[in-house]
């Protein structure tokens, strides 16, 4: 026989006390240690970790907790955990510990190396045991191809690439390679500053610079010669944004003496092995196809008709008007954009990146205007037709904000050579992105307050706002991002 069913309170309560485990752990044995997870210790730990959520699945009718898990009334008090842990990351500098910061200086704090923080890495845990309790819990109820097909590519990817890319990271391997004209190199340098050969040897052949008319670099690249230990000799050209793979290492130009400029006699390589990086991206093309689910499944004419539905394409219509008038400014207008990009952003993923994120921040903005209106101004009783026009305005909002990290992911996988490297905008696009899914999860409560979930709209576009163009005054971002420019 069941209790009283549990609701946020107990959810509030096992995250609370993931983070005091947390905490004992961070003092009891130090920070996670993620070098500790190369192969094959990541795939015995990826391996028990499926066994164990489907474990608490098939215990589910036996133990409430187990049953408890797998519902919103826990995702929820766990997401707003993952938002606050973030958060507390994206307003402080962040330092690796590989080499390890000094003991008294900048980066000793806990919060300093949030990626190595129990707390925060077991709340993100405890949310995949979530992403997972829910999926199995969908496949075995599958009834609405509509509703459940975008539910489990987006569910079923966001785990798929997060335990993955977690675990994978020990395996992942970047290095730095400094080539001159005339000398094969086979050295590379790793973090820590250790060297590593290579089962390759590069030789510089020449060094490109153009540059704009105010000295700023408009391309560098580098003509090299690669010669393998199979024998093969390969004459190419390594440009920002386009990688050369050889042997299961992609090469990407990295820098150059900035002292010489043009007449660089050096160029430095970034080398990166990724072994787990194929089922990563199966995990964000998922999430592709579930956002365009999500889109197609939430326009206007994916509905019933009446008064509510016309509200609803006058909102959506109007959010895709603003969207196109801040395109259009951005690309149009020169005074308000530079003209002299820098090699990184001369990528065919910019222009598809910047304006899925406009349309996004423009349905996102109608919604939370509409929120507003209803929360400060709407005397009245608010009808469920509102309600569902800002939902779905959200919905689809969401959709483009995901498209837009995950365009953004591929951009950087091509430019710098990892699709998330928890840069300072990185982790603000992360939090706002948690903090939508909040709302959405919140406004799927059979019980939930309407005016707090106004509430919650209006500090996501605050948060949003924050992702968009405050980052730039952080302390925390100086220096530190390559989002500022």
């Amino acid at each position: 026989m069941w209790h009283k069913p549990w609701g946020m309170k107990e959810g509030f309560v096992i995250g609370g006390g993931l983070i005091l485990a947390g905490l004992a752990l961070e003092l009891g044995v130090g920070p996670v240690k993620w070098a500790a997870f190369v192969w094959p210790v990541n795939g015995i730990v990826l391996i028990g970790f499926l066994l164990m959520i489907l474990g608490l699945f098939l215990w589910r009718k036996r133990f409430y907790a187990c049953q408890f898990i797998g519902t919103y009334k826990a995702a929820i008090p766990a997401l707003l955990y993952a938002v606050g842990l973030t958060l507390v990351m994206g307003l402080t500098r962040q330092v690796s510990l590989t080499p390890d910061p000094s003991p008294k200086g900048e980066g000793s704090l806990w919060i300093n190396h949030m990626l190595n923080f129990w707390p925060f890495v077991l709340t993100y845990v405890y949310i995949a045991v979530i992403l997972g309790l829910i999926i199995l819990r969908r496949i075995t109820h599958i009834c609405n191809w509509r509703r459940d097909v975008p539910f489990l590519l987006n569910h079923l990817g966001l785990f798929l690439a997060m335990t993955t890319a977690t675990l994978g990271n020990a395996d992942m391997e970047q290095l730095k390679m400094v080539t001159s004209i005339g000398n094969p190199e086979w050295r590379a340098l790793e973090e820590s500053g250790a060297i590593k050969e290579m089962p390759f040897t590069i030789e510089l052949k020449r060094f490109i610079m153009e540059t704009y008319d105010n000295g700023s670099p408009k391309r560098f690249a580098s003509e090299i010669k690669i010669l393998t230990k199979s024998g093969k000799r390969i004459e190419t050209t390594i440009d920002v944004n386009k990688p050369y793979e050889v042997d299961g290492w992609k090469i990407y130009q990295y820098s150059y003496d900035t002292q010489m400029g043009a007449q660089s006699q050096i160029s430095i390589l970034e080398l990166v092995s990724d072994p787990w990086l194929p089922l990563v991206y199966i995990g964000f093309y998922m999430m592709l196809a579930g956002a365009v689910c999500l889109l197609v499944f939430s326009l206007p004419f994916a509905g019933s008709g009446g008064e509510g539905h016309w509200h609803y394409k006058w909102a959506f219509s109007f959010s895709t008007l603003v969207a196109l008038v801040i395109i259009g400014v951005f690309l149009f207008r020169s005074g308000l954009h530079s003209k002299t990009l820098m090699p990184a952003l001369q990528s065919p993923w910019f222009a598809p990146h910047v304006i899925v994120y406009m349309f996004a921040y423009a349905l996102l903005g109608a919604a939370t205007v509409m929120a507003f209106y209803l929360l400060f101004f709407k005397k009245t009783t608010v009808s469920d037709h509102a309600y569902g026009i800002i939902d779905r305005l959200v919905y689809i909002g969401l959709g483009f904000m995901t498209f837009g990290m995950l365009f953004g992911a591929f951009w950087a996988k091509e430019a710098w050579g990892h699709y998330w490297a928890w840069d300072p905008k990185e982790t603000w696009a992360a939090i706002t992105w948690l903090s939508y899914l909040v709302y959405i999860h919140y406004r799927l409560l059979p019980k939930h307050r309407p005016r707090l979930a106004l509430g919650l709209l209006l500090i996501c576009f605050i948060l949003l706002q924050m992702c968009w163009w405050g980052i730039n005054y952080l302390p925390s971002a100086q220096g530190a991002s390559v989002h500022t420019y």
